[in-house]
């Protein structure tokens, strides 16, 4: 990475989808994208009870003025994306800038790493996604060091445009490409509608699953 860029605008998808999104668990999104889009089990909802949604402004590189570039451009409802390049041995986001980014509109925080103070973000009620938890923090650069802001950034080997929607719940994290949010919107609800007409149809019902492995040739005893 040798690239200083700062770009100021992005496109993001309309409000009403994502509040659509928002509503949808992540596992029918990944469902409705084809099981793709799912970040490993290894970045996970930092925050029980919470959902993580929002369009995702990116911060590339270590510099922490780059990640505060990121915050700054961020509009409510966005949620900003580190990469951290998946470190463990140090936090790279905490209670303070999560406070700030909260008074501010902003949905949460996706990172690429470690965070910290997780009783406060948990207190606040800030959605956070990372790697985990470490009381050891990063020693920033200012000013000094490459980065960029709103440019595509790899997490955990899924590449994140700006005005991607991130969602993340207890399941997992993932993200949806700008421009296929109307279409997995449109799949999931029609998916969640068929399931929930199905399970009420057959409430209280065998499953039917014994005589399907007889006919598949399973002795019954």
């Amino acid at each position: 990475m040798s690239a200083r860029e700062i770009h100021t605008d992005i496109v993001r998808p309309a409000r009403s989808e994502i509040a659509a999104l928002s509503r949808i668990p992540v596992a029918s999104i990944v469902d409705a994208l084809g099981k793709t889009g799912a970040l490993s089990y290894c970045l996970r909802l930092q925050t029980p009870g919470l959902v993580l949604c929002g369009s995702a402004v990116t911060a590339l590189g270590p510099d922490v003025t780059v990640r505060r570039a990121a915050i700054d451009l961020a509009q409510p409802g966005d949620v900003v994306v580190v990469a951290a390049g998946g470190g463990k041995e140090l936090s790279c986001f905490g209670g303070v800038t999560a406070a700030h980014m909260q008074t501010r509109g902003i949905a949460g925080v996706l990172v690429d790493g470690m965070v910290r103070d997780l009783a406060e973000l948990r207190r606040i009620a800030f959605p956070t996604v990372a790697r985990g938890a470490t009381p050891l923090n990063f020693d920033y650069p200012a000013g000094r060091e490459d980065g960029s802001v709103n440019v595509p950034v790899d997490i955990d080997g899924i590449t994140v445009t700006p005005g991607d929607v991130v969602v993340g719940d207890e399941d997992g994290t993932v993200i949806v490409p700008r421009d296929q949010v109307a279409a997995v919107i449109a799949t999931a609800q029609a998916s969640q509608a068929a399931e929930e007409e199905k399970w009420w149809a057959r409430r209280g019902q065998s499953l039917g699953a014994v005589q399907q492995l007889a006919a598949s040739g399973y002795k019954i005893i």
